[in-house]
């Protein structure tokens, strides 16, 4: 019962950073992951996002909407493909990603906490 008790911890501790991560940067991880797989400047289909983020279709449909009405991403229909979508940045999105890369993530405090989480 007590690694059940330490799995809880992790994820209130995981949580917390994304909570800390979402507060600072107006956007959540799931969403700063997306802006990243586009940050090459290719546009990219939802299939693709997916399996960049590890997420589910649906996840990232909501990723996708929740991004693009924030501003920070383009759609537009595939020109070999007319079921297709495609996905890109838009001007907005580039400077968030470039002030979210350029941000001081507190990555070993995260460690460290989650080191002290995990019995050895």
């Amino acid at each position: 019962m007590e690694c059940i008790c330490n799995v809880k911890d992790i994820f209130k501790t995981l949580y917390q950073f994304e909570k800390d991560f979402a507060d600072a940067h107006n956007i959540t991880i799931n969403e700063a992951m997306l802006l990243c797989c586009l940050k090459d400047g290719d546009c990219k289909t939802a299939g693709t996002l997916c399996e960049y983020i590890g997420l589910s279709n649906s996840r990232v449909s909501k990723v996708i909407t929740s991004v693009e009405n924030k501003g920070y991403i383009d759609r537009s229909l595939c020109k070999e493909d007319k079921r297709q979508m495609l996905f890109s940045l838009t001007n907005n999105g580039k400077e968030k990603v470039d002030q979210m890369m350029s941000a001081q993530l507190n990555f070993d405090k995260l460690l460290q906490d989650l080191k002290t989480l995990i019995p050895e």
